[in-house]
């Protein structure tokens, strides 16, 4: 019997999480993010929302406390580790299985053959670091291993308390070995896999032209085969909104114009919360 035949013979329990604490993202992110994941999913699913302050979420979803890693100040306005208390055991008792995305995460298409990777393959699963772009000419398997990329990530809540655990254990040990929660999580994750890569690209690296070709080709290019795109660093979705002139993005990834395909997915996932809030 294979490892993971129960979840094969009766509906697993799917959820979608995300995590918001502090001012790093407004309310408006998580609606956005879950508008998009519903109607981007087909199996039976919930909508999880660990954060700090519930106020302004969308009714359909569900909240749950974030549980206090006793960060000190400055380490939590990083914003570089809280994703570790998804991994304390209990804080998701009725989930067969969860796929985390990051708030500033776009789908542009169906999750199914994510959800069903993740559901069909025991282990934890994470995106692979990107390479710089000079490796896009080699084969991903030949590229140089940077570790995981925790953007996405998909687990059996059941399973890897040993990430939170240790963390909270000896905190300083882990700040000394790495410096943020992907390095603690591809270090001390059971059965680590690294998700296709055809399931996500980068905004910043796969998007936007490098210097000086943004200067011809203004404009961002939306993928047309990867459902997910990642924001990573610089810039977030909502600096792609802004007027016409406002620079955006890294040093030679950058832009001055608002990103149509952007500004469309963000008014059709704030349009439902405001139908919601009429009724």
């Amino acid at each position: 019997m294979s490892e993971n035949s129960g979840l094969e013979q009766s509906p697993a329990r799917l959820a979608f999480v995300s995590i918001k604490w502090g001012r790093h993202f407004s309310p408006d992110y998580v609606n956005v993010l879950h508008h998009h994941v519903n109607r981007n999913v087909s199996r039976k699913h919930h909508f999880i929302c660990v954060t700090d302050d519930a106020a302004g979420l969308h009714p359909a979803i569900e909240a749950i406390p974030l549980p206090d890693l006793n960060l000190s100040e400055k380490r939590s306005r990083l914003g570089r580790w809280q994703k570790l208390a998804l991994f304390k055991a209990g804080l998701l008792p009725d989930v067969d299985v969860a796929i985390y995305m990051d708030l500033d995460t776009m789908v542009l298409g169906s999750l199914d053959q994510l959800v069903d990777h993740v559901i069909g393959t025991p282990g934890f699963h994470i995106l692979r670091e990107w390479n710089p772009a000079v490796w896009d000419i080699v084969p991903v398997r030949l590229r140089p291993d940077r570790g995981g990329q925790s953007s996405v990530l998909g687990w059996r809540p059941s399973d890897q308390h040993q990430i939170f655990d240790e963390f909270v254990r000896d905190p300083e040990e882990v700040y000394r070995q790495v410096s943020n929660d992907q390095g603690h999580i591809t270090r001390t994750a059971e059965q680590l896999r690294y998700l296709p890569h055809q399931f996500c690209v980068s905004f910043k690296r796969h998007c936007v032209a490098h210097y000086p070709l943004n200067l011809i080709f203004k404009t961002p290019r939306k993928p047309r085969r990867a459902p997910i795109v990642v924001f990573h660093g610089r810039p977030r979705p909502t600096d792609l909104l802004q007027a016409e002139g406002v620079r955006w993005g890294t040093k030679y990834r950058f832009g001055f114009e608002p990103v149509g395909w952007v500004q469309r997915y963000w008014e059709e996932g704030r349009g439902r919360l405001r139908d919601v809030r009429k009724i």
